[in-house]
């Protein structure tokens, strides 16, 4: 019996740890609006800080501090975003410009802002996202959400991808 509550006692201690260092939910969440009365585009996309900080490490910055971000952290941010988050409007893709960045430390939340200039959307144009924000270190466990906000031919729209999916393409 008291072999069995050791066991039982390690089991616990080692299953309530093994999330201590990392949250279980591996998530993106991302607004993508255009704004026709100054032709831009504006995305705000809000990720994990641990997430974030693991996959800009050593590739596209050293020591990335998204409390203080540096000169080469930020051109590490457009370059991680050029690589894994493309916009692309009538088969043309649109490199995102930082803009500013929040951190939400309590909720271990990074809140990045860009903007790019784009031309007028009109009927019949085509709109690809191409969101892969983590699927290189999570795969499958990853999940990308965006709202989407183009007026007048969206109002309001939600989509979701994983590393299974295929770009989201908009007709207009």
């Amino acid at each position: 019996m008291k072999s069995h509550q050791i066991l039982l006692l390690g089991c616990l201690l080692l299953f309530s740890t093994s999330f201590s260092s990392s949250h279980p939910i591996k998530l993106t969440s991302s607004l993508i609006q255009s704004f026709p009365e100054s032709n831009s585009l504006g995305v705000e996309c809000r990720v994990f800080i641990d997430d974030f900080t693991f996959s800009m490490n050593d590739t596209f910055t050293k020591n990335f501090n998204a409390s203080d971000l540096s000169k080469e952290d930020i051109e590490g941010i457009e370059n991680y975003f050029k690589k894994y988050y493309k916009i692309i409007i009538n088969d043309k893709i649109y490199t995102l410009t930082y803009i500013s960045s929040e951190v939400f430390e309590k909720h271990n939340v990074l809140s990045i802002k860009f903007s790019k200039k784009i031309p007028v959307i009109k009927e019949g144009d085509q709109i690809c996202i191409e969101n892969t924000l983590f699927f290189q270190e999570f795969d499958f466990l990853q999940s990308n959400r965006m709202t989407v906000r183009i007026p007048p031919f969206i109002s309001e729209d939600y989509f979701e991808v994983t590393s299974l999916d295929k770009p989201i393409t908009l007709n207009l």
